[in-house]
């Protein structure tokens, strides 16, 4: 019998998790629905400011800015706040929001304008605000939006008439704190005006006349003054003349003082100077001294053939330098020569000669065996003797194929015979034929069935006897939400079929069904269609017209009595639930009925016992097993793993992998040949010859010592030529510095004789300064005669002096009287000039302080007018401004963004991947049709062979996206830059997809079919662009980050709202372009000759 293909079975389990997992994505909402009846998912709101605010008594108010502060940081939805009102259109069309918020320009202006004095209107205009709604057809998300925007609405109602009332209580409390301040400012400006007004203006006559009486006294006193004053004046300006030529004189004698210290302080210096450098001794004595000391160095730096100076004998040590260099030379050439790199070797040679005896024509071998005595190997040769011997079954047809580990078992058997076959002798009889059985346990089984029995009998004491049968019923719940219905009057009707396995008893009394509000109310009749065979219920129409309803479906099935023993009470039970709602049209007699919605409502899997109860049975069960029966298993199967594990330690055979290449082999000779790659295996290892082994090490011991010393000796030779090198290059250093000190020597005898020429000169300089000590003598003579002419002449001014100061006493005495009247004169002035002047001071303040009281007034005045000057109309009150102050902000309703108006970037993406899938599935067909057909294709390199295939795939990838790219851009209206723009895109993920499709289908065939289809399915259930909601934090949400399509989606909704993020995935895509370009040269299938002998197994 031939075996089953592996492809059929990863056939069903794709399968099999295909429409599991499909299924789940489909119908999970749903249960997520039910299990938070009641309560709505959060909307994505976007708020958009425009206000600008408005001033108002000097504080400026800004509703908009407050109402979006308020909601930027609430939980109870999903608020945010787009750049500006093309990104919050854009994303409103594209379905990122569910609701825009605009709060126009002028919002603030329009809501205070009762309370601007610039705005007289008697009907003042409402502020609007404005709202969309994005209708995708979710409908709980439409009526959410409705009443958010409503909410706002009364929000900002509330805010806005707090501060009208606000401001109208606080102009009342200012009017009166104005009345109470009026009253003291007028009492405090009465007493300022009494006390710095009128008292110093009564003072300002008496203080008046006395100053008049200090003048009377002012004139006789500064008669006198005057006639003293002329007096004082002509002796005054002759003083003055005297005093002109005493100041003549007395400058000519500082001027000749001043000559006359300059020369004799120059002649007195250069005369020590020339003293101390006269009496040092003879100079021309010593300056010739020093000439002769020159000479000698000079002759000691040159080179005489006669005699050895300094530059011959550093000659002589260079040459013997040079001489001693190349002797060291050649001594390490000898060295290096006979110790290099070939003493390794020639040791190592004749080790090797000396040890395996080559010359002697019977070489020998030493191993690990031999120097060990055989102790190692023996040792394991008794370990594995001794565990053959506690194995008690040789028989591997009792392990069965689905036991763990049996393959190990197996080879172990098989290596123990071929063991035995290498050693025969020394075993216990009857070893081999040994076959007992594994110690098995059967709990699990029994648990099952005793748990098939109590249900059983569970269900036979529900029996019962209906229309002349008898049956055995049960139960089953399913939870249904019912949604509101679109009109008054329309008819929810749900369907549904008894599971496989369960019959309907034919008797009219039966209720196989009912169905019940949360209260237990019962809102329909179930009825049975016997032309369709199948069970309805019809909702009552109260019920569903108020309100969503939230129900219980109760069914009971009937299992015939001589079925029972044949049904599988482990599998699931199925019950398919079907949605219908129906409208009355009286206008249209052919068709009285109009469909509105006909969808499958509910799946329901239920058990009539549940995996949770058998893997509670199997526990229990597994619990029961008694250590002894899990010590005898041990016991059994514990020499097989430690004969494992010797095998693989001594021979290097693994039992638990595949041994078939011992087979028709001895296991010890084929385990001992080198070319076995068994060298890791310790049989090997002791029997292999280590003669080589030994010598190298040997070699190596007794070599390093000698390249040690031997690289000592060189470092040494290499220092030795380093020094030499150095004292050389030192040597001519020397050279060079005693010509430069020749030149020198050279020098210092010139200078030398200019010397001997500067000190002559300086001895005539001497000698003039003995000339000049004459002329300083006559200058001094000169500085006596013109002292004498200034003591007689300064006698006369001494006399005038005095007279001058006789005469000063009395003008001073004199003046003294006047001085005091004219300062009392001045004082009375002064108090006079500060009662004016506070007088003055005083009255501007008063003057300004009525002005500000005037103004304040007017203030008060204009405030009163102006907020009330809009609450009458005539004599009766404005009934439009108490409407306004009541209800200030009114809500506008925008276009609403339908379904048709929003740009879907699902539909685009779903297109492309539906078309790419196509292709991807045709090209992957028709290869594996030509591969079929080509039986004679010439064998070439990979990448060759998939060349054409992958270039087809390539010009069909842009042909259709260039195809889908012109029809979206037409319908969108894509012109100029972004019709490219968007052409580039879609052929760019057109190629990416078929590229993609198109590998997975010729690598993984069927595999590749199930992965797209995956892909597919986490993308087409779970996106938001259906009006799907999905919390953020949900297990459905993170399968969505999964999807690849996801991402082209967010990238389409990037491009078209102009986000910054949309670059980085479009360059991720033209990365995914090139890999599966790169992917799809390199497809491999396997042999024509490999799949025949698949298929003959």
């Amino acid at each position: 019998m031939k075996k089953i293909k592996w492809s059929v079975l990863v056939f069903f389990v794709l399968a099999l998790l295909l429409s599991a997992g499909t299924s789940y994505l489909a119908l999970e909402q749903n249960a997520v629905t039910k299990e938070k009846a009641g309560g709505t998912k959060k909307l994505s709101i976007a708020l958009i400011n425009q206000d600008e605010g408005v001033i108002i008594d000097g504080e400026k108010i800004q509703f908009g800015k407050e109402l979006m502060a308020s909601v930027v940081n609430r939980k109870d939805q999903d608020w945010q706040t787009p750049l500006s009102d093309r990104y919050a259109e854009m994303g409103l069309k594209s379905g990122i929001y569910d609701l825009l918020i605009t709060i126009p320009a002028g919002f603030s202006k329009q809501t205070m304008s009762p309370l601007d004095p610039s705005v007289t209107a008697v009907n003042p205009e409402k502020a609007r605000l404005v709202y969309q709604i994005s209708k995708t057809g979710n409908k709980d998300a439409e009526a959410e939006a409705e009443r958010v925007a409503l909410e706002k609405l009364n929000e900002l109602n509330g805010q806005i008439i707090d501060v009208y009332f606000s401001t109208i209580l606080a102009s009342l409390h200012s009017a009166q704190d104005s009345i109470k301040k009026l009253v003291d400012k007028e009492e405090t400006y009465g007493s300022v005006y009494n006390d710095h007004v009128n008292s110093p203006l009564s003072n300002y006559t008496q203080q008046f006349k006395t100053v008049q009486d200090y003048t009377g006294m002012s004139k006789e006193s500064f008669r006198g003054l005057q006639d003293i004053l002329k007096g004082f004046g002509t002796g005054l300006a002759d003083g003055t003349k005297v005093n002109e030529t005493y100041f003549q004189s007395l400058e000519k004698l500082a001027k000749n003082q001043e000559t006359n210290a300059l020369v004799t302080k120059s002649f007195a210096e250069q005369m020590t100077q020339n003293d101390s450098a006269m009496s040092t001794g003879d100079v021309s004595e010593q300056l010739a001294n020093l000439k002769n000391s020159n000479d000698e160095i000079y002759r000691q730096f040159q080179k005489m053939e006669e005699e050895r100076t300094l530059s011959t004998q550093v000659d002589s040590v260079q040459k013997y330098l040079d001489t001693v260099n190349e002797q060291v030379s050649m001594i390490n050439t000898e060295v290096t020569t006979k110790l290099g790199d070939g003493l390794s070797d020639n040791v190592k040679r004749d080790l090797l000669n000396y040890i395996s005896e080559q010359d002697s024509g019977t070489p020998r071998k030493i191993s690990l065996d031999d120097l060990t005595d055989n102790q190692l190997n023996n040792l394991f040769n008794r370990e594995i003797r001794e565990t053959m011997e506690k194995i008690q079954n040789y028989d591997p047809t009792i392990f069965r194929d689905d036991m763990q580990d049996v393959n190990e078992y197996r080879n172990v058997i098989a290596l123990a015979k071929l063991y035995e076959a290498d050693h025969p002798s020394g075993w216990s009889v009857g070893l081999f034929q040994r076959a007992k059985p594994i110690p098995e346990n059967d709990l699990t089984e029994n648990a099952i069935e005793k748990l098939i029995a109590e249900k059983k009998r569970e269900l036979e004491s529900n029996d019962a006897h209906l229309g002349g049968d008898d049956y055995y019923s049960h139960e089953i719940t399913l939870d249904l939400n019912f949604r509101k219905s679109d009109e008054i009057g329309d008819q929810q009707t749900i369907y549904f079929k008894p599971p496989t396995g369960f019959v309907i008893p034919d008797d009219s009394s039966v209720i196989l069904a009912k169905l019940t509000d949360a209260n237990k109310n019962k809102i329909g009749e179930a009825q049975y269609d016997n032309v369709l065979k199948r069970w309805y219920i019809e909702l009552d129409k109260d019920a569903t017209d108020g309100d969503a309803v939230a129900a219980e479906l109760t069914v009971t099935l009937y299992i015939p009595k001589e079925d029972l023993d044949t049904l599988d009470l482990l599998a699931p039970i199925q019950l398919d639930v079907l949605y219908e709602q129906t409208r009355e049209d009286s206008t249209n007699p052919l068709e009285p009925v109009i469909l509105i919605n006909k969808e499958q409502m509910a799946t329901d899997l239920s058990y009539i016992i549940t995996p949770s109860e058998v893997q509670d049975a199997t526990e229990d069960a597994i619990k029961g097993i008694t250590k002894e029966l899990a010590d005898k298993t041990a016991t059994y199967v514990s020499p097989y793993y430690k004969l494992s594990e010797l095998f693989k330690t001594y021979y290097g055979v693994d039992a638990t992998g595949d041994i078939g290449y011992l087979e028709g082999q001895r296991l010890e000779p084929y385990v001992g040949d080198e070319g076995n790659g068994k060298h890791d295996s310790y049989y090997y290892q002791f029997k292999v010859d280590r003669i080589t082994a030994i010598v190298s090490k040997i070699t190596d011991n007794v070599t390093r010592f000698i390249h040690r010393d031997l690289v000592t000796f060189q470092q040494q030779i290499d220092e030795s030529q380093t020094r030499i090198a150095t004292t050389k290059d030192n040597a001519n250093t020397l050279t060079d510095r005693l010509n430069e000190t020749t030149t020198q020597a050279a020098t210092m005898n010139v200078s030398v004789a200019k010397m001997l020429e500067n000190v002559e000169a300086w001895r005539k300089a001497s000698l003039d300064l003995l000339d000049k000590g004459g002329v300083v003598v006559t200058n001094t003579g000169d500085e006596k005669s013109a002292t004498l002419a200034l003591g007689s002449e300064f006698q006369g001014l001494l006399l005038q002096s005095k007279s001058l100061a006789d005469s000063s006493k009395t003008n001073l005495n004199s003046a003294d009287n006047v001085y005091k009247t004219f300062d009392a004169i001045d004082k009375q002035a002064k108090n006079i000039q500060n009662s004016g002047l506070g007088i003055v001071t005083q009255a501007q303040r008063l003057s300004l302080n009525m002005a500000d009281k005037l103004g304040q007034d007017q203030t008060f005045s204009g405030n009163f007018s102006e907020v009330m000057s809009n609450s009458r109309v005539g004599d009766r009150q404005n009934e439009q401004l108490n409407s306004f102050l009541s209800n200030p902000v009114t809500k506008e309703k925008g276009m609403t963004i339908a379904a048709g108006d929003t740009f879907t970037p699902y539909l685009i993406v779903l297109v492309c991947f539906i078309v790419a899938l196509f292709t991807g599935y045709v090209i992957a067909a028709q290869e594996r049709k030509r591969k079929q057909e080509d039986d004679f294709e010439e064998e070439m390199a990979l990448a060759y062979q998939n060349t054409p295939i992958t270039l087809l795939t390539l010009g069909i990838g842009l042909i259709e996206g260039a195809i889908i790219g012109a029809i979206s851009a037409y319908f969108l209206d894509l012109k100029n830059v972004m019709f490219v723009s968007w052409m580039g895109i879609i052929i760019l993920i057109m190629l990416v997809f078929v590229m993609v499709a198109t590998y997975l289908l010729r690598q993984l065939r069927m595999v590749g079919m199930f992965l797209l289809l995956v892909i597919l399915a986490m993308y087409l259930f779970l996106t938001e662009a259906v009006g799907l909601k999905i919390g953020k934090d949900s297990i459905l949400a993170t399968i969505r980050l999964m999807s690849p399509l996801q991402y082209v989606e967010n990238m389409l909704n990037g491009f078209a709202i102009r986000s910054d993020d949309w670059l980085v995935l479009m360059y991720s895509l033209i990365g995914a372009a090139v890999i599966g370009i790169v992917v799809n040269l390199f497809v491999w299938h396997r042999s024509k000759h490999a799949e025949g002998d698949d298929e003959d197994e």
